[in-house]
């Protein structure tokens, strides 16, 4: 997440200049302020699994008390009072450059961050900003500041003890940490079940041209997605696909939507459908999901006639060059 954070009368006591600023080393420290100013990879859409926008930031300025505002004009590594650590582009040696000016102000309770902030690597080549407009920013005194961290961590503890005790529980009633990864999904929905409206995606594999298309169909909108197909191939919402197709049902094709969540809710339909005198050929993986029932089917060169609504559906919806 981006944070942002200003703690009145508090400096810095550094145990490892140019690491991570971390809440032991925030002092109390009278006419002295400092404000916060962190990121990372997770604001960034697309996110999981793509390397080039794996990474954080933090900047720490720490300034003289004001009145009413203070600026920092011409930032680079070497202004005074600032902290900075920035974990994109890796680790190894890189080049790294900052530039911009940033304005603080004071209104009555409130501190607005006016910046233009830019951070730039090289070798690898990236660039992280910090534009600001009159932002507020959560402000603490030293005491207030100690306690949220406190509870932060608190929490974070509950976190890795939930997911301890998730994990155990998981292995104990798992063979192998295979079984627990083949059957993820599964128990994801029976402890958070789907409550939305009828909702289903297929991906379509092509395992000799190593890629799949994706079509995604919701109450009111188709997509089709086009991506490679590897370890995570059934991901609907995988960072490395690109969307070629989209568009709004029409009223009658939300019609049909409904008919083929009734079909489906009252089918018997198995998990896989498989014809083993056909190698490769035409393999369809579907997941559907409604707040009344979740199946996920995989058909492997085979016939099924509820399978076969449901593709005839997407076919009504799709581009020629998109027809399955």
């Amino acid at each position: 997440m981006t944070n942002y954070c200003f703690v009145k009368e508090a400096g810095l006591k550094r145990e490892w200049p140019g690491g991570w600023v971390m809440k032991w080393e925030v002092a109390k420290k009278t006419n002295s302020n400092l404000l916060f100013m962190e990121m990372n990879s997770t604001d960034v859409e697309g996110w999981l699994g793509n390397e080039d926008v794996s990474g954080s930031v933090q900047l720490v300025f720490e300034i003289p008390a004001f009145t009413d505002s203070f600026n920092l004009k011409g930032l680079t590594y070497k202004t005074k009072g600032l902290s900075i650590i920035n974990n994109y582009g890796g680790s190894d040696t890189k080049k790294e450059y900052l530039t911009g000016d940033i304005k603080i102000i004071k209104r009555l309770d409130k501190v607005l961050i006016n910046s233009s902030i830019n951070l730039i690597t090289k070798k690898p080549n990236t660039k992280q900003q910090f534009i600001l407009t009159n932002n507020p920013v959560q402000s603490f005194t030293f005491e207030q500041y100690q306690e949220y961290m406190n509870k932060q961590d608190s929490i974070g503890d509950l976190e890795k003890d939930e997911m301890v005790n998730t994990m155990t529980e998981a292995i104990s009633t798992r063979d192998s940490i295979w079984e627990i990864e083949n059957n993820r999904v599964k128990d994801s929905l029976k402890q958070h079940p789907y409550t939305g409206t009828f909702r289903f995606w297929v991906s379509d594999i092509d395992k000799a041209g190593y890629s799949r298309t994706t079509y995604s169909i919701t109450k009111d909108s188709f997509i089709i997605k086009e991506g490679p197909y590897d370890f995570i191939y059934l991901a609907k919402n995988y960072s490395k696909d690109s969307i070629y197709f989209k568009r709004a049902l029409t009223q009658s094709e939300k019609i049909l939507l409904d008919n083929i969540e009734q079909r489906l809710e009252s089918d018997t339909l198995k998990e896989s459908y498989t014809n083993f005198c056909i190698m490769d050929g035409l393999i369809l993986s579907f997941s559907f999901e409604s707040a009344k029932f979740t199946k996920d089917v995989t058909i492997s060169n085979y016939y099924n006639e509820s399978i076969a609504n449901v593709v005839g559906f997407i076919n009504k919806l799709a581009p020629k060059k998109y027809k399955i």
